[in-house]
């Protein structure tokens, strides 16, 4: 049977309108966050939703938060807030799905900025790589570094699908940048627009490898 996959795109960052990629970790623009919001009201599936895996740039985490806040579970925003759901979706923030070039814009806060900046999350729970966020290694932006993290995200979604089959919160959202969607669905002309999704109904081969049965 296969599993059903949201891939993401952030919504417009500050570093957009004018192709900036000086600027460091961009945040949403106001028109960002109207997307975000956006997003929230349009997405049908946030019930279904078990498991959000964001980039830990500022851009995508804004737009995972906003944009489903109608699916994650409430701890991870400020008590009082109205932001989550009870019994809702995981946040994970992770690495492997961030921006696919060693660019300003497109390479992360040191981890002491996004516990700043995010103080509402519950960092003593969240697990984020220490060599996050250099571009070396694992991050690295060269072609085969990129295949190798592509490989390594597809792996771990049916890792979490499996966990998650046979709940009332099978799906997975995986919001990440423009560049990067090919690594993780497989598909080299995957193209989704800013702060909207693409569904995909998958299954994995004998390497976990994706398969893309059907989208949407």
């Amino acid at each position: 049977m296969p599993f059903r996959l949201h891939l993401v795109r952030h919504a417009e960052g500050t570093h957009n309108p004018n192709h900036d990629t000086t600027i460091l970790d961009p945040q949403l623009t106001e028109k960002g966050i109207s997307q975000s919001q956006d997003l929230c009201r349009d997405f049908p599936y946030h019930e279904s939703v078990g498991l959000i895996l964001a980039s830990p740039l500022r851009r995508t985490l804004q737009t995972a938060r906003l944009g489903f806040q109608n699916s994650i579970e409430q701890k991870y925003y400020a008590q009082g807030s109205g932001a989550g759901v009870p019994n809702g979706a995981e946040l994970v923030l992770e690495p492997d799905v961030q921006a696919h070039s060693a660019r300003p814009c497109d390479t992360g806060s040191m981890i002491s900025v996004l516990r700043s900046e995010f103080y509402d999350l519950p960092w003593e729970i969240m697990d984020l790589d220490i060599v996050f966020p250099r571009k070396e290694g694992l991050y690295a932006e060269d072609s085969e570094s990129l295949e190798l993290r592509g490989a390594r995200i597809q792996r771990r979604l049916e890792q979490k699908f499996k966990e998650l089959a046979g709940t009332s919160r099978p799906d997975v959202v995986v919001v990440t940048h423009g560049g990067f969607l090919r690594f993780v669905s497989g598909d080299e002309k995957i193209a989704v627009g800013q702060a909207r999704w693409k569904t995909l109904l998958v299954s994995f081969d004998q390497n976990s490898g994706i398969i893309i049965e059907y989208s949407e």
